[in-house]
């Protein structure tokens, strides 16, 4: 029997046991997420009885935890240097409910956008697809799937520009229809009525009014641009809780993501340094043949809409994609996402929080995500990482031993006007738990390690067998 969600009259889930159990099943493949920690994780908060009623999650990542923070009724500030994992927090943490709709997923999946970029089948089309002169830096994916990648691309800036249009002509018909002295209409001479209207209220007449002289210069032209700015500014301020098209949009990107790492991760973050598979071996490997099988059809190419899904044989575009999200349960607490350098985000005036949780990379060139996740970035921007302004100022802060303590130092020290610290490590870290510790104790009068699970398997690190077992500790600092 399945069980019932049951929410208290505060808004609060008397028991979190199969909200966490949702958040554990989310199809998030991303190396290093705390899925399997959750659990682990509220539970030790429960321990030490620690009270707060905001929490930043300083690198969210996949954005489990901050789901975890979301669902216990926080209020949540969820951060990461990384574009591609700040759009996971905002479609999924940040999101009020704000589902995609299916007209929105076919334009997507089916529209032929003519002005597609070609980034994708640039920079990474198979040696084996391309012309013989063509070069490209890596080898991930086939013609086909690049040309979608493409196209889907150029199919969001074009879908959100829909909307960023329909504002522009809102503000636009406001100026013209909320004028005074006079509506825009074929039987009224606009000007003659402004130039009467001039003479009974203007500035040298007794009855003077006040909008002669701001909606009109001395020659009564309309200030288009000072009034236009005011009401497309008036109609951005409306939109501010829900904001539904940047939530869009992040679903969009973020649902992308995860189509493109559950098809493309077969080796392992370690292949080459990323997370998505050389194309020769994910083609070859057992999961795109067991799907070539299904369908009947020897084709091993990502599936974005599904093999039969045209409209003349009755299949439903984006079944290929798993559409998916977590906002069909109204979550208590309020949620905001952040694409920040740690630091900056922790010296910055709104980032008051009674907790914050630290989940940064390990440490080595195993957890330098930005490489790892180099597609997902690149893919936002149509750049190359090294040309990104937030990667190339901190994308290694975190991943060399010699940076690594220095980049830590700064990050406690920014935070020391937050009560509570929490910090995941593991006993694999860029140094021993007991160091990490001490240097803790210098901050903070209280400072307890807690370990989550004895037995945590990484089953993609590059020398260790899928036997070999870690240590993953919470460190609790007030």
């Amino acid at each position: 029997m399945k069980r019932k969600i049951k929410i208290g009259s505060d808004g609060i889930y008397s028991s979190l046991d199969l909200p966490i159990h949702r958040i554990e099943k989310l199809p998030l493949p991303y190396t290093g997420n705390k899925k399997k920690l959750l659990y682990s994780i509220y539970k030790t908060i429960l321990k030490h009885d620690l009270q707060f009623n905001t929490v930043l999650d300083a690198f969210s990542g996949s954005a489990s935890v901050s789901l975890l923070f979301k669902v216990m009724g926080k209020k949540v500030l969820a951060n990461d240097l990384l574009t591609s994992s700040y759009l996971n927090a905002v479609a999924f943490v940040e999101n009020p409910g704000i589902s995609l709709s299916k007209e929105d997923k076919d334009f997507l999946l089916l529209h032929n956008n003519p002005n597609k970029g070609s980034f994708v089948e640039d920079n990474y089309l198979g040696v084996e697809f391309r012309e013989q002169k063509k070069k490209c830096r890596f080898n991930k994916f086939t013609l086909k799937e690049c040309h979608q990648l493409d196209n889907f691309r150029a199919n969001i800036d074009e879908l959100c520009g829909i909307h960023a249009q329909g504002l522009g002509m809102a503000a636009n018909a406001a100026v013209v229809m909320r004028l005074p002295f006079g509506n825009v209409d074929a039987s009224i001479d606009v000007l003659h009525h402004r130039k009467k209207q001039d003479g009974a209220y203007g500035k040298s007449t007794k009855n003077h009014d006040r909008r002669i002289g701001i909606y009109y210069d001395e020659e009564l032209n309309l200030n288009f641009d000072k009034w236009f700015r005011k009401y497309a500014d008036d109609f951005m301020k409306g939109r501010v809780e829900c904001l539904p098209e940047k939530i869009k949009r992040a679903n969009f990107l973020a649902n992308l993501q995860q189509h493109v790492l559950r098809d493309c991760f077969v080796g392992g973050r370690y292949n080459k340094g990323q997370a998505i598979s050389e194309l020769k071996e994910r083609l070859a490997h057992q999961k795109n043949q067991l799907k070539a099988d299904r369908t009947n059809d020897f084709s091993t190419e990502m599936d974005f809409i599904t093999k039969d899904s045209g409209r003349e044989k009755g299949g439903k575009p984006g079944q290929g994609m798993k559409w998916w999200g977590f906002t069909e349960v109204g979550f208590p607490g309020e949620c905001l996402a952040t694409n920040m350098h740690i630091t900056d985000l922790l010296q910055a005036p709104f980032c008051q929080v009674d907790c914050v949780y630290f989940d940064p990379p390990y440490g080595s060139s195993a957890s330098d995500y930005s490489v790892i996740y180099r597609f997902l970035e690149e893919y936002i921007y149509s750049e190359r990482l090294e040309d990104l302004y937030h990667i190339s100022g901190h994308g290694k802060d975190f991943v060399s031993k010699r940076s690594y303590e220095s980049s830590f130092i700064d990050m406690i020290e920014a935070a020391k006007h937050i009560p509570i610290w929490l910090f995941s490590y593991n006993d694999k870290s860029w140094e021993g738990i007991n160091y990490i510790a001490d240097l803790l104790k210098q901050y903070k009068d209280e400072v307890a390690i807690e370990i989550l699970d004895e037995d945590y398997r990484y089953l993609y690190r590059k020398r260790q067998g899928r036997d070999e077992k870690s240590s993953e500790y919470l460190i609790i600092a007030k």
